[in-house]
């Protein structure tokens, strides 16, 4: 067995002299590379950032980012970061960045458009993206969805068709429910209830568009319920004594 075992290791005075010269050199080395990157700030600032498309973001919380960012200097900014952090913005769907010579940055932002309210808590985007931005930022007058979450895209394909089949009456939908038994009820903006059921909605819909200037034509004020869950025809509720 070797005597010296679990003896400590004595490094040579040549090897700790030698780690400490490279230590010295990494301290430099870095010292040097802030001092580059401090003057490269300096001489190639930014001075001018353009931002496009910014409606409904929170301006102060965007120049709260981009001020830290751009002081770097033209040769620091990052745009794939700018980017990064700027699409974890609730409203951003999408963002182009880009650096101009020799002290311009141009920022362009994609917001989400919204389609409707969901379930008095986020708004739906356009593209079936449930979001919650800031509450005081919520336009007004979007249609209110109603509906299991998970089944948004699908609710908003079927919003899209039945305004379709709608236009000729220059009607829109105000209210879609989805229930969790899959029947479907909705309020248009004058004011009428459909109760629509499960089966056949386009086609039920499709039909009633036609017999609509029939049995409701201009008296739409004193409808109060339509139910079109019957094979062969509708029930009307009315709000009152009706005009012939």
């Amino acid at each position: 067995m070797n005597g010296n075992e679990g003896q400590p290791i004595k490094l040579s005075p040549s090897f700790n002299q030698t780690c400490k010269i490279a230590l010295f050199g990494v301290i430099i080395l870095s010292t040097i590379f802030a001092l580059n990157q401090f003057k490269l700030s300096q001489y190639f600032p930014i001075n001018n950032v353009q931002v496009y498309g910014a409606n409904r973001l929170n301006h102060q919380e965007v120049q709260d980012l981009l001020i830290p960012i751009v002081k770097r200097g033209f040769f620091n900014v990052k745009v794939n970061y700018i980017r990064e952090r700027l699409l974890q913005m609730p409203w951003v769907s999408d963002i182009f960045v880009r650096k101009h010579w020799p002290d311009q940055v141009e920022i362009t932002v994609i917001e989400k458009k919204p389609m409707a309210y969901w379930n008095g808590e986020s708004l739906l985007s356009e593209a079936g993206q449930l979001f919650t931005p800031e509450v005081d930022t919520y336009p007004q007058g979007l249609p209110r969805f109603v509906g299991p979450n998970g089944k948004q895209i699908f609710m908003l394909e079927y919003f899209n068709e039945i305004n379709r089949l709608f236009a000729p009456l220059h009607v829109k939908i105000s209210y879609l429910e989805l229930t969790t038994f899959s029947t479907w009820r909705l309020m248009l903006d004058n004011g009428i209830t459909l109760q629509i059921g499960h089966k056949d909605i386009l086609t039920r819909l499709g039909h009633f568009v036609k017999v609509y200037p029939k049995i409701i034509g201009k008296r739409a004020d004193y409808v109060d319920y339509i139910d079109l869950r019957y094979p062969n025809g509708v029930a009307i509720r009315w709000k009152g004594p009706i005009q012939a």
